[in-house]
């Protein structure tokens, strides 16, 4: 009994040449996918270190002096005691970039304006009331 003829050896060259592009492009995909994994995680990881840099350095204001300070005042980042130079010197540096006329926002920049009003009026009545204070004491 004769075997039937074999029609298509398998493999045969075509059949290499197709099998060793699919390897390779799976082959190529998995390394392709690990660069860009490892080139984001760098990312991710430099990312990471500023956000750890900025956590780790935020100076955080205690309860203690919330209570004691005005909001006014919290907002240019001083503290009680301070001075009408400090108070013009943090609201400088506050306003310097947020001047409509530098490209800011009107309403954030008449907000800021109304703060710095009234820590100068807070700070004037503090001055004035310490000095009556001070002058009834060496009475």
């Amino acid at each position: 009994m004769n075997s039937p003829p074999l029609l298509h050896p398998w493999p045969d060259l075509l059949d290499l040449g197709i099998l060793s592009a699919a390897a390779g492009l799976v082959l190529s995909l998995t390394i392709a996918g690990y660069v860009f994994m490892v080139i984001d995680f760098r990312a991710y990881l430099r990312s990471l270190r500023r956000q750890l840099v900025r956590v780790l350095y935020r100076v955080e204001t205690p309860d203690w002096v919330l209570r004691e300070t005005p909001p006014c005042l919290s907002a240019f980042g001083l503290r009680l005691p301070c001075s009408e130079e400090q108070l013009l010197r943090s609201y400088r540096k506050k306003i310097k970039w947020r001047h409509p006329d530098r490209g800011g926002d009107q309403r954030e920049f008449m907000h800021i304006q109304s703060q710095f009003e009234e820590s100068l009026r807070f700070l004037r009545r503090r001055a004035a009331s310490e000095s009556k204070r001070s002058s009834q004491q060496a009475a």
